[in-house]
């Protein structure tokens, strides 16, 4: 482990009657990172969560925070926020904040700068009760950074949110990485944890089956589109060559992926040596989805 590690988790098991929730999961997120937990519904993403926060005991592994064991001193530097935010529906959103502010003893200075960093300065004084999901997700936010932690933890920050308000978070969320803030964000939403995170793990069914730089999951490898004159010689070349996959087929269109040794100028190389006559040749990098899919096609 490095002085700029967070968090190194250790083979942490967690089971529940004959569900394996978390299986032997070995991660390590380090400082300025935000890093994403990526899986479907039941992956295990909010079980890690609990227990790295000390609220689900463990059945096997260990953890560490700062290169520490969690204690009340650790969990000061951690602000998080693993359910529907909850909140004095007829107080305002200052009122509310300075309530938890209070428990995490801290000082209300902090406050006016917290509203304005969440878009919520000038609704301070309206009751929670008024505020859209969104404005109430941006607040719950603000109370998880009382304090100045310099952890931020997320399970499904924008689950039910307006494209709008899905927006908003993802700005407040990379606003706060800029200021330097480690972020660990669990989500289902691919497309999300792409726009938003430096790093990625997916689990599935409590494995984590890859761990990475989003950056680098999203070079291996690119996906393109042909179409020649001959699309059955086509197909012949195409399934003939190792480094060529094939995904599918559109009309005359033929979809495949390449290895990240090759390029689309090789493809369109080897083509012609094999005498295909080509007359559409599109590139693209493969989305995170893809990916994804690939991996979870992987392990099936």
């Amino acid at each position: 482990m490095t002085s700029e590690t967070v968090l190194s988790i250790h083979g942490l098991v967690k089971q529940f009657g004959r569900v394996k929730a978390v299986d032997s999961l070995q991660l390590e997120i380090a400082s300025g990172q935000i890093f994403g937990i990526l899986g479907p519904n039941g992956s295990g993403k909010t079980t890690t969560l609990g227990m790295v926060l000390g609220l689900i005991r463990p059945d096997r592994g260990s953890f560490e925070w700062f290169g520490k064991p969690l204690s009340p001193d650790v969990l000061k530097q951690i602000g998080s926020i693993l359910e529907t935010p909850l909140f004095y529906p007829y107080l305002s959103a200052t009122d509310n904040l300075k309530i938890i502010a209070d428990i995490k003893q801290t000082k209300y200075n902090e406050l006016p700068e917290l509203l304005k960093m969440v878009g919520l300065f000038e609704r301070r004084k309206d009751a929670f009760k008024t505020y859209s999901l969104g404005m109430k997700q941006r607040l719950a936010i603000a109370a998880a950074m009382l304090g100045d932690p310099e952890v931020l933890i997320l399970d499904e920050p924008t689950n039910g949110l307006d494209p709008q308000g899905i927006a908003e978070i993802r700005e407040l969320i990379l606003q706060i990485g800029r200021r330097g803030k480690t972020i660990i964000m669990a989500s289902h939403l691919l497309d999300e944890v792409q726009k938003i995170c430096t790093d990625v793990a997916v689990l599935q069914k409590g494995v984590c089956l890859y761990s990475g730089s989003v950056s680098a999951i999203m070079s291996d490898g690119v996906s393109l589109e042909i179409s020649a004159e001959d699309t059955k010689q086509l197909l012949s070349v195409i399934e003939a060559c190792e480094w060529i996959a094939l995904l599918g087929q559109k009309g005359d269109v033929i979809k495949v992926n390449l290895d990240k040794n090759n390029s689309p100028a090789d493809l369109n190389i080897y083509l012609v040596q094999q005498g295909v006559r080509i007359n559409h040749l599109s590139a693209s990098k493969k989305s995170l989805e893809t990916h994804f899919l690939e991996i979870l096609k992987q392990q099936a």
